[in-house]
């Protein structure tokens, strides 16, 4: 878990590129193995040309690497993730939040049915 909260741009930036679905389905193809660009457009509905566009919204959320292979270049899921482990983070302190503000709710409502 990171030591430092990140900016509220890295955050923005791995939650945009995760609210996509098509980006979701890349990074669920890249999590069983890498992939070159044209194996990720099979079974899609979009271009190449679009699926170049959600790759490098990916590549700059630092959620997948691009490496060079002779003329190809073949995409995985980056082995840091470091946009990944920031949102963990974040959900985790969000998560901790609503608990706390939820069970203060909890007491407040049953000592408001004692009274």
């Amino acid at each position: 878990m990171p030591a430092s909260r990140p900016s509220n741009a890295v955050l923005d930036r791995t939650f945009a590129a995760l609210a996509d679905p098509t980006r979701r389905t890349l990074l669920e193809r890249m999590g069983r193995k890498p992939h070159r660009a044209g194996d990720l457009c099979r079974g899609l509905t979009i271009s190449r040309p679009a699926v170049s566009k959600h790759l490098r919204v990916l590549r700059e959320a630092g959620l997948v690497d691009a490496l060079p292979r002779g003329r190809e270049v073949v995409y995985r899921l980056a082995p840091s993730a470091a946009g990944i482990e920031h949102a963990r983070a974040y959900l985790e302190r969000a998560s901790a939040f609503w608990d706390r503000a939820l069970d203060a709710f909890k007491a407040f409502a049953e000592q408001e049915d004692s009274e």
